[in-house]
């Protein structure tokens, strides 16, 4: 199991939070829901009671890799939506890099022509599931699937 803890600030006025993101360790499918041996994990989130759908593949380091995308998106998220992320103990800011906004993400699932219309819609439904349910960026991922499904 990874936990990743960190210091999460809105500004300079607001005192900020300790929050933590979890990676289980990834176990073997006992439930062999894709008919061969997968492994999957989890991703927990300390500001919600919600967890990721477990992330599939089929060896061990596919679904850690697989959870490192998603806690790197969540963290661009933040990043994007102005909060500052921090060592635990030093509060030294981590240097994170602004990457693709949810909104031009989102735009390259929907033009993605490798991606059948069924897939696009449970990844996009996937994505609000999962960071459409953390306070931090529920209004922009809401925000950028709507825009994008009156498109």
């Amino acid at each position: 199991m990874i936990k990743i803890p960190f210091w999460l600030k809105k500004s300079d006025t607001d005192p900020g939070s300790l929050e933590y993101i979890t990676i289980g360790s990834p176990k073997i499918d006992k439930v062999r829901e894709f008919g061969w041996n997968s492994y999957n994990c989890e991703v927990y989130f300390s500001d919600i009671k919600y967890n990721h759908p477990p992330i599939y593949g089929t060896n061990p380091i596919d679904p850690l890799c697989l959870a490192s995308e998603i806690v790197k998106i969540y963290f661009q998220g933040l990043v994007n939506c102005g909060y500052t992320i921090s060592e635990v103990e030093s509060r030294e800011v981590w240097k994170l890099e602004k990457g693709k906004s949810l909104s031009e993400q989102i735009s390259e699932i929907k033009n993605n022509k490798d991606i059948s219309a069924e897939g696009k819609q449970k990844i996009l439904g996937m994505l609000k599931d999962t960071f459409g349910k953390l306070p931090h960026m529920k209004d922009q991922i809401n925000k950028a699937i709507d825009d994008k499904a009156q498109k």
